[in-house]
């Protein structure tokens, strides 16, 4: 695998988890991605399990085709729920405080987003999958040239 897929399941991971951490605090009551949204908070998991796919299937995959049409979506799905998310996260409920779940998920969904977009902008293929599809044609020597003989 690439850095770039490394780096994409690796943000997918971190927003998964960012999911469960505090994100609002408003005095001492607390809430989630998953008490704090009703829709947004869907679609972040869908990125995670996204970027996470993408790792697993450039790791599996022979060819490049699949990471790539899942990177394709996961820019797209991405960039839509992180223009969603950076909205909420500047402006958060009335009298609410910002917690480290909301950077964390933020900076996560982005970086899922943007290492997906590196993924499929680049066009080498991994090393192992170059030389899984190397085949070696032995060389044999050319006839004579009066033809074959009886």
């Amino acid at each position: 695998m690439r850095l770039q897929e490394w780096l994409t399941g690796a943000c997918g991971v971190a927003l998964l988890v960012a999911l469960f951490l505090d994100w609002y605090a408003a005095g001492s009551a607390k809430a989630d991605a998953w008490e704090s949204f009703s829709v947004l908070d869907v679609l972040l998991a869908l990125v995670g399990l996204m970027a996470v796919g993408l790792a697993v299937a450039a790791g599996l995959s022979r060819a490049q085709a699949v990471p790539v049409g899942i990177g394709s979506m996961l820019v797209l799905v991405g960039l839509v729920v992180s223009v969603w998310l950076a909205i909420r996260v500047a402006s958060p409920p009335d009298g609410a405080d910002r917690e480290a779940g909301a950077w964390i998920g933020l900076v996560a969904c982005i970086g899922a987003t943007l290492s997906a977009l590196w993924s499929i902008r680049d066009d080498r293929f991994p090393s192992a999958v170059t030389d899984a599809a190397r085949v070696d044609i032995p060389t044999l020597p050319a006839p004579p040239r009066g033809g074959a003989s009886p």
